[in-house]
């Protein structure tokens, strides 16, 4: 078993808040796919901005809490088509057409949120290298003396 359950540790990153804030973008995100509205005028310039945060969000959470690598890029994966399938429940409530704007918008903010994902995960990852080396740096200089 690791001893690192949750990737990173920060005081803003506890795994039930992420959680939480994954869970209720995902709440969001149904909740406004199944809605019957119309954009117009002032939410027009929102929503790109919307679609890209929340998506952005559900795929960065998994990459950054799993710790196997391949899991967390496959959940942040499975996100595209759960767009489309929004986008297309969207469709039918509203009676719009399919906009195929708003399934790039989506994409967007899912390579975003896995980028930023593995970016935190490098860092990450190097900073527990770098205290390991150090580390032992600090045990071989003690011998020595």
């Amino acid at each position: 078993m690791k001893e690192n359950r949750y990737l990173i540790k920060t005081d803003w990153n506890q795994a039930p808040m992420l959680t939480g804030y994954w869970a209720l973008s995902l709440l969001v995100l149904t909740a406004g796919s199944l809605m019957p509205f119309n954009t117009g005028g002032t939410l027009l310039f929102i929503d790109p901005v919307i679609h890209i945060a929340l998506y952005a969000t559900l795929s960065f959470v998994p990459m950054v809490l799993l710790d196997n690598r391949k899991a967390a890029f496959l959940v942040s994966s499975a996100i595209m088509p759960l767009g489309y399938l929004l986008e297309s429940l969207h469709m039918m409530v509203s009676g719009n057409s399919f906009n195929a704007l708003y399934a790039l918008f989506n994409n967007l903010g899912v390579l975003s949120g896995m980028a930023i994902g593995f970016i935190m995960r490098l860092k990450h990852h190097y900073k527990e290298r770098t205290a390991k080396e150090n580390d032992a740096n600090v045990s071989q200089t003690e011998r020595t003396q």
